[in-house]
């Protein structure tokens, strides 16, 4: 009997050891690692608004006889996976042309405004638009292009004005949390193509799609 009332004893504090609160098995109190955060990967992003600065470098060909090279600026703005860019460029050909000597001397060359619109993934470094440009051939470079604004006024000579419309795609790859590395390549097809006379007797026309591509720094949020 005396044994038998201690196993039945044995049983009963072990029950209701169990059913306590608060104690456990000590294998079960072990802290258990946190599990790391994931680091942003900068490419994409959960920004619905975002803004920023864009500097290229430009190589072409069609605009201007032979091999055309420039430089852009553009600012642009992201909402969701649309955005809106402008952009204010130059262009010159490879080598010098003159197109007029006096009274002042002015080289070929193209100063242009480029309205851009499309798609901007947010998951993606992956952009695609559609544009659309204004500018002047043989401007007065010398001081900040204002091919627009003459045209408007109408200062600029029908041979000397460049419209044009088309599209592209490019890459904008993060190289910091701010900054990204962007790459284009755009077709513009130019609407009205005449023929431009300089002194010198040679005529200059725009081919029937000037293709481009760029290289450049984006500065902004993502």
């Amino acid at each position: 009997m005396a044994i038998r009332s201690t196993l039945l004893l044995l049983l009963a504090a072990s029950t209701v050891a169990q059913a306590q609160p608060g104690v456990t098995d000590p294998a079960d109190s072990t802290p258990r690692p946190r599990a790391k955060k994931q680091k942003p990967d900068g490419v994409s992003t959960d920004r619905e608004l975002a803004v920023g600065l864009r500097l290229t470098g430009l190589s072409g060909v069609g605009a201007l006889p032979g091999v055309n090279i420039g430089g852009e600026v553009a600012g642009y703005l992201r909402w969701q996976e649309r955005f809106v860019e402008l952009g204010l460029g130059h262009w010159q050909p490879e080598k010098t042309m003159i197109v007029r000597e006096a009274p002042e001397r002015i080289e070929l060359g193209l100063d242009v405004w480029t309205l851009r619109a499309g798609w901007a993934s947010m998951d993606r470094p992956l952009r695609a638009w559609l544009l659309v440009e204004a500018g002047e051939l043989a401007g007065p470079h010398g001081m900040m292009p204002t091919g627009v604004p003459r045209m408007v006024t109408g200062q600029v000579a029908s041979d000397h004005k460049w419209l044009a419309a088309g599209g592209g795609f490019g890459v904008a790859w993060p190289i910091s949390e701010r900054a990204r590395l962007v790459g284009n390549v755009e077709l513009a097809v130019p609407i009205g193509r005449e023929p431009m006379m300089m002194d010198t007797g040679q005529s200059v026309q725009p081919d029937a799609a000037a293709a481009r591509a760029s290289l450049g720094i984006e500065v902004g949020w993502r």
